[in-house]
């Protein structure tokens, strides 16, 4: 289109694009420079599912998978320091956890305040209720980690504390150390961002939930985990596809597949306690016989 010809075409579709990126902050708890006194907020911006495109291009695919309502960025100035936080707000608390727990790696501290942190020099992450925050400063030094701690703590006061909830199988005092790495995926993005070796495994599946708990013992990984289906099909296939035939009347079955020992437990038809290990078959046993 000629925008010399079409001026003024041309500047309402530029206006109605920013709408759609840009929108009123109406509904979130977010900071105020009262929150801060001296401090100057210098970008306030909303955006729904469509504008996450705009802010984090192909990085909004993920945020989508995992259940996305809406994006509050603010960029505040504070003692001349300069730091961004992004408020994604997620469908649930569980969405707010899963992209939590696909989004932060090592963590150098975390504040034994909130149960679901990553601080490092850069950057502090957390899940809270259906919120997940990032707060990320430029040079990592250590008055910029300290206003992005004060900045932290002022926005989960603002938020009731209701925090994700491990399968209650996994609440159990043996595991309790290892809660904390625990990942929560709802599709392949997931699952490719937090634990690529299960991505082929369920690339032929939808609408699933996985609650995955990495467990070592000596010198191997025990990956524990429940597994919520779409439906009893699936859960037939997934089997089926691992060589793994449910005994019927027993605790649980069991079954080996090119040196990886697997534990089933069927919840219902469709939800299945799955645990995989390359420890041989009675090390396994013995290193989760309490879950059961």
């Amino acid at each position: 289109m000629n925008c010399n010809k079409f001026a003024v075409i041309c500047y309402a579709l530029f206006f109605m694009t920013n709408l759609m990126f840009a929108q009123p902050v109406n509904d979130f708890p977010k900071l105020s420079e009262s929150d801060f006194p001296g401090s100057q907020i210098t970008r306030e911006q909303l955006f729904d599912g469509g504008g996450l495109w705009g802010y984090i291009d192909g990085g909004a695919d993920i945020f989508l998978e995992y259940g996305f309502d809406k994006l509050l960025l603010q960029e505040i100035t504070f003692e001349q320091y300069k730091i961004k936080i992004e408020f994604y707000r997620m469908n649930n608390i569980n969405s707010a956890y899963g992209i939590f727990s696909v989004s932060h790696y090592k963590c150098n501290w975390k504040d034994s305040s909130l149960k679901y942190n990553c601080i490092t020099p850069y950057q502090i992450q957390t899940a809270i209720g259906p919120y997940y925050i990032s707060i990320i400063n430029k040079n990592g030094s250590e008055k910029e980690q300290s206003i992005s701690k004060m900045i932290w703590s002022k926005l989960i006061s603002k938020i009731p504390k209701d925090e994700f909830t491990p399968p209650s199988f996994l609440i159990n005092k043996e595991l309790l150390p290892h809660l904390e790495t625990m990942k929560y995926f709802n599709g392949k993005l997931g699952l490719q961002n937090g634990f690529y070796d299960w991505y082929d495994r369920f690339e032929n599946f939808y609408g699933y939930e996985i609650f995955l708990l990495p467990f070592e013992t000596g010198n191997a990984a025990v990956y524990i985990s429940q597994i919520n289906f779409n439906s009893e099909v699936d859960a037939d296939i997934f089997l089926n596809n691992l060589s793994i035939t449910l005994q019927p009347g027993v605790q649980y079955s069991k079954g080996e597949n090119n040196s990886i020992s697997y534990i089933v437990k069927m919840i219902s038809p469709k939800e299945m306690i799955f645990i995989e290990s390359s420890l041989n078959m009675y090390d396994m046993e013995e290193a989760v016989k309490k879950l059961f």
